[in-house]
């Protein structure tokens, strides 16, 4: 029996744009909504090559997928369910910004088949949450929190964010303790990411003191590090931190390189051996949702790319035969990057100070090997 695979929806909608994104979105549009929905069912029908196949895990990501009713939810999770053989105790998720909620939505959302949220926090300070284009304040994310938990929601997950503009030690040192006294069951710590031409670069380029610098950074992951592991927090890759047994069942799929499937514009797939994307277009999806073009795909280096962000590492073995490299080059590679990599029980992980320059330090070590996704 071919092991289960994760679904991936990306619903492009935004209310408005925060300062910081990156990601595919277009504007809220009921009509565009509507037709977009109609060509997710299109494509959902036309992947009959792996209907019937175990799925595990479906994420519903953006954009804003709150921006669908519960309604609209519902009748994708449906459909999934008719085309796949979705398990019982699959984890269904959606990415929620707080300022779309309410405890009456809260509770169609639970009916719907939604049985996990992904709550966009970011930060409970609302000075930090203005400069970030958010639309919620800090009390609407509290209110969220009990909102979801009196739906019956028993798995939340919060994303908090690094090195926000006008962030200090002290009120990310708030923002933390706070999340930890709202009793999430997952949470997500990202550095946030200037983009070239984003509103956030115009912001660091008029204000750059606003933005802490990279030993501020330092001090901020490694001190949340240690307070949400004190907190009980198993701290299994390198942004994400859970309750045991509370990993994101779907995420993992990426990390790992295992099977999923990626509906709606700009998605990302990866199954059996295969990469492929839609287009970050929505015209062209609402034209042709089946169309998806190949994308390069190295599965041995990626996997230890990806592999190595998580807690448990990464065979030593794999990762020789993923760098190309003989034993003793190899042995000497590993010696020049010991202050950020570890090894024992015959596997490779990240130091704490490896985790904090993760990227240069994969790269490194896969550089005599070809060119994986980063």
């Amino acid at each position: 029996m071919s092991p289960a695979i994760g679904i991936y929806l990306h619903v492009p909608f935004c209310r408005t744009k925060c300062r910081y994104c990156d990601f595919y979105r277009v504007g809220e549009n009921a009509p565009r909504q509507a037709s977009f929905l109609q060509a997710l069912h299109r494509e959902i029908d036309g992947w009959s090559a792996y209907h019937g196949r175990a799925v595990d895990s479906v994420f519903f990501g953006g954009g804003t997928p709150s921006l669908l009713t519960p309604e609209q939810i519902a009748r994708v999770v449906a459909h999934l369910e008719e085309r796949f053989a979705v398990a019982a105790d699959a984890e269904i998720t959606a990415e929620c910004n707080p300022s779309d909620l309410s405890p009456e939505r809260l509770i169609a959302y639970r009916a719907a088949g939604l049985n996990r949220l992904s709550l966009g926090v970011q930060s409970l300070a609302d000075r930090e949450l203005r400069l970030l284009g958010r639309r919620h304040d800090a009390e609407r994310a509290r209110d969220c929190v009990r909102w979801a938990r009196e739906a019956g929601f028993d798995n939340l997950s919060f994303d908090l964010m690094l090195a926000i503009p006008g962030q200090t030690e002290a009120s990310f040192a708030r923002t933390l303790e706070g999340a930890i006294a709202l009793e999430p069951d997952h949470l997500s710590l990202y550095l946030l990411e200037v983009h070239a031409q984003s509103e956030m670069d115009f912001l660091r380029r008029e204000r750059p003191r606003l933005f802490p610098g990279e030993e501020a950074q330092r001090r901020r992951y490694l001190r949340a590090a240690d307070l949400l592991t004190a907190a009980g927090f198993e701290h299994y890759e390198i942004s994400n931190f859970c309750r045991p047994g509370r990993e994101s069942r779907h995420n993992l799929k990426y990390w790992r390189c295992d099977d999923f499937l990626g509906l709606g514009p700009a998605a990302h797939s990866c199954m059996e051996g295969r990469r492929f994307r839609h287009l970050p277009d929505l015209e062209a999806y609402l034209a042709n949702p089946s169309a998806v073009e190949a994308m390069p795909c190295d599965l041995e280096s990626e996997r230890v790319f990806l592999g190595l962000r998580l807690s448990e590492g990464v065979l030593e073995q794999d990762v020789a035969r993923a760098a190309r490299l003989e034993a003793p080059e190899f042995a000497a590679k590993l010696r020049r990057l010991a202050p950020f990599l570890a090894s024992s029980d015959g596997r490779l992980r990240l130091t704490a100070e490896g985790r904090l320059v993760s990227t240069p330090v994969l790269a490194d070590l896969l550089a005599a090997a070809p060119s994986v996704a980063v």
